[in-house]
C-alpha cells in the first residue's frame, strides 16, 4: 500500500486545486467557461474524495473524508505550493491549471499500474480528468501567450508568479513512480504549451525557498479559513 503521507500529498493538492478554481464559479469570461472550470473542480475534488476516503478508512480507528478535509490544520495539509496559487486574473488560473494537470497526467498513468489497488482503480479514471484539463488549460494558455498585447501581457506575469513554485516538483517522491519520468513528461507537455504559445519557457526552478514557502503557508492558511469555516461552526453536523 502507498504510505498516507504520499496519498495527503495527491489529495491535498486536489482539493485546494479544485478550490481554487471553484472561485471562478459564476465569475468567468464567457459562459461555456464558467461551466468548463466549474466542471474542473468537481473533477479534482473528486480525485481528492476518492483519495481521502481510501486514507480515513486506512486509518485506526476509521475516521471520514470529510474530517480530513474540513478538521486538519492548515499546518498538516501536504499539498504543492502551486495547488494554493492565488487567481490573481484569468492568466494565473490558466497557467496554474496547466503546470499542475502536466504534472498530474504521467502521475496518474503510473500509479494506474500500482500494486495499491485502491488507488490504482482511483488512477483510471483521474488520468483521464487531468488530460481534459492539460488540453483546456493549454488551448487558453495560447490565447493569452499569442493574443494581444495585453493578454501577453498577463501570461508574463502569470509566468513570473507561478513558475519559482514548480521547483517544488522535482522533489515529489511516490513508491513506484520514477521521478523522472513524471519531470520529463511534464517538461515537454509545458514545452509544447509554451511554444505554441510563443512564450519564452524559463529554466528549471529551483527547490521551493523559505520564503516561497512561507508564502504558499499563508495562501493555504487564507484558502481552508474559507473553506472550513461551515463545517467548523457546526462540528458533527450531519447534511
Amino acid at each position: 500500500m502507498l504510505p498516507e503521507s504520499t496519498l495527503l500529498t495527491l489529495a491535498d493538492t486536489c482539493l485546494i486545486s479544485g478550490h481554487r478554481l471553484s472561485e471562478w464559479c459564476g465569475h468567468g469570461p464567457a459562459l461555456e467557461e464558467d461551466i468548463a472550470l466549474t466542471n474542473t473542480a468537481l473533477d479534482a475534488i473528486g480525485q481528492a474524495r476518492a483519495l481521502l476516503q481510501v486514507v480515513a478508512a486506512r486509518r485506526s480507528p476509521a475516521i471520514t473524508e470529510d474530517a480530513l478535509a474540513y478538521l486538519r490544520e492548515p499546518a498538516q495539509f501536504a499539498n504543492l505550493a502551486l495547488a494554493a496559487a492565488p487567481n490573481t486574473d484569468y492568466a494565473h488560473t490558466v497557467l496554474r491549471s496547466l503546470l499542475l494537470a502536466a504534472w498530474l497526467v504521467p502521475v496518474w498513468d503510473a500509479l494506474g499500474h500500482s500494486s495499491d489497488h485502491d488507488i490504482a482503480a482511483i488512477a483510471g479514471n483521474a488520468a483521464k480528468e487531468a488530460r481534459v484539463q492539460r488540453r483546456h488549460a493549454r488551448q487558453w494558455w495560447v490565447r493569452f501567450g499569442d493574443g494581444t498585447a495585453e493578454s501577453r501581457r498577463r501570461a508574463e506575469a502569470a509566468v513570473a508568479a507561478l513558475w519559482p513554485l514548480t521547483g517544488e516538483l522535482s522533489a515529489v517522491r511516490i513508491p513506484g513512480v520514477d521521478p523522472d519520468a513524471v519531470l520529463s513528461a511534464w517538461w515537454d507537455a509545458v514545452q509544447d504549451a509554451f511554444a505554441e504559445a510563443t512564450m519564452p519557457l524559463p529554466t528549471a526552478a529551483p527547490p521551493l525557498s523559505g520564503e516561497l514557502a512561507a508564502q504558499a503557508a499563508q495562501w493555504r492558511h487564507a484558502l481552508l479559513g474559507e473553506m472550513q469555516s461551515l463545517a467548523r461552526q457546526h462540528p458533527g453536523a450531519r447534511w
